[in-house]
């Protein structure tokens, strides 16, 4: 659980592209998030499903899948890569020239509760993948939006992601799942309200 919390929050990548693009602040802020939000996620995990799975401690069986060579593998990479770096630039440019600077400074402009949220809840449908959803969050930092609506949206997006939602539910179970995606969103608001106050 503290390893699978963590690993679509930041990855050296991700930490590069947030330190350049957005800055160097967000990007340790992303990092100390994923470690404290996996820390406390794997501990309170021992706690909750320790009983539920003592008889079978939470082996996930290995699917046999055709094996990729090296050119494959680059080439299917590559594609889902180009594929979401090109939907978030064309979000980005939609939001700059359609969404008025002045809507996207009272909605998530201020660091207080309703703009925390309102960040959460475009984690739905505007979080593709980590590196992608940097242009999109630049974007709107440029129209106004702050630091700790911006956090609230790169700890949540990767929680609600289909993808995610779906691996979750078929390979640990709907309780787990339930469980996962509470933690995650509670701790985005939490990391937000903390992070707005420094």
């Amino acid at each position: 659980m503290a390893f699978v919390l963590s690993s679509p929050l930041m990855n050296p990548t991700i930490f590069f592209l947030t330190a350049t693009q957005i800055s160097m602040g967000m990007a340790i802020a992303r990092t100390v998030s994923a470690f404290l939000l996996a820390v406390a996620g794997g501990m309170l995990t021992l706690k909750v499903f320790t009983r539920l799975y003592q008889e079978q401690p939470g082996i996930i069986p290995r699917r046999n899948s055709p094996e990729k060579t090296l050119a494959q593998d680059t080439w299917a990479n590559s594609k889902y890569i180009l594929k979401y770096f090109s939907l978030a630039l064309l979000l980005s440019s939609a939001v700059r020239a359609l969404v008025p600077p002045e809507t996207v400074a009272s909605l998530l402009g201020g660091d207080g509760k309703i703009s925390t949220l309102i960040a959460i809840g475009m984690g739905v449908p505007f979080y593709t993948c980590g590196g992608s959803a940097i242009p999109f969050m630049e974007t709107l930092m440029e129209l106004g939006m702050q630091k700790g609506p911006m956090l609230a949206f790169f700890i949540a997006g990767p929680a609600t992601k289909l993808e995610t939602i779906y691996a979750y539910k078929s390979m640990l179970g709907i309780k787990v799942l339930f469980f996962y995606l509470a933690l995650t969103l509670i701790f985005s608001y939490i990391a937000s309200v903390i992070y707005s106050m420094l």
